[in-house]
């Protein structure tokens, strides 16, 4: 995320969409022009340009790419022999995708996770979005009402492609977002929390248990949860 701020600062000029005033991580996207085309490449994707990467098989094969995460349509995209930008349709027969220095798991359920801590037996990953957050109801003269008659309202295309409009007639607002997952041997995803701890390392829920009592991790915080799993996984070993 700290990636994505710095190079919002460098691009709210001209970009199509500014800070929000009342919410430091959000954006505003003018009325009547399309998020996905405004909000700049630096921002709304994982990488600021398509990068040499490989979709990775469950039988073992792969296929090269230029490819990139997309964060406001939560998709992996790739470019095709003619030039355009594709989505990739997911399936069960994904296990990963490879691009840039980073791996995302594939789930049928939950889409595609960036691993962000790989152990042993259990994994972290980081599910990144910039997700929608309201839209602001339209005044006198088309102009928007402002930040303080925000409403919440389906007009954002996600993860399952739902056809959720990204064009409205009043400022549309994006935050971003960020979800932690616990990955399993098994390629099962796992909302990180105190049972799930425990459902994943059955044989040390005593240690686990003093562990979360000693140090009350935040369960939202990257860097505790590296330090959590550690914890856990060297248990197994």
């Amino acid at each position: 995320m700290k990636k994505i701020a710095w190079c919002l600062l460098l691009l709210l000029s001209g970009s199509g969409f500014a800070l929000a005033q009342d919410a430091p991580s959000s954006y505003r996207v003018k009325g009547g022009e399309d998020a996905a085309k405004v909000i700049p490449n630096q921002i709304k994707y994982r990488y600021p340009s398509f990068q040499k990467g490989k979709v990775v098989y469950i039988n073992g094969s792969s296929s090269p790419a230029m490819i990139n995460y997309n964060f406001l349509l939560e998709e992996m995209q790739f470019i095709d022999p003619k030039g355009d930008t594709m989505s990739m349709a997911g399936g069960p027969t994904i296990q990963s995708v490879l691009v840039g220095e980073s791996t995302y798991l594939y789930n049928t359920q939950e889409g595609f996770l960036e691993v962000v801590a790989d152990n042993s037996r259990v994994k972290l990953g980081k599910r990144q979005k910039l997700g929608f957050a309201g839209a602001e109801k339209v005044g006198a003269y088309n102009q928007s009402s402002g930040a303080s008659s925000i409403r919440n309202t389906s007009t954002y295309v996600d993860a399952n492609s739902k056809g959720y409009k990204l064009v409205q007639k009043g400022d549309v607002l994006f935050t971003e977002k960020v979800d932690y997952l616990l990955v399993d041997q098994n390629n099962l995803f796992y909302k990180v929390n105190k049972a799930n701890l425990l459902r994943l390392f059955p044989a040390h829920k005593k240690e686990i248990l003093g562990y979360l009592k000693e140090h009350s991790p935040d369960l939202n915080d990257e860097e505790d949860l590296k330090e959590l799993l550690r914890f856990c996984n060297g248990l197994e070993a």
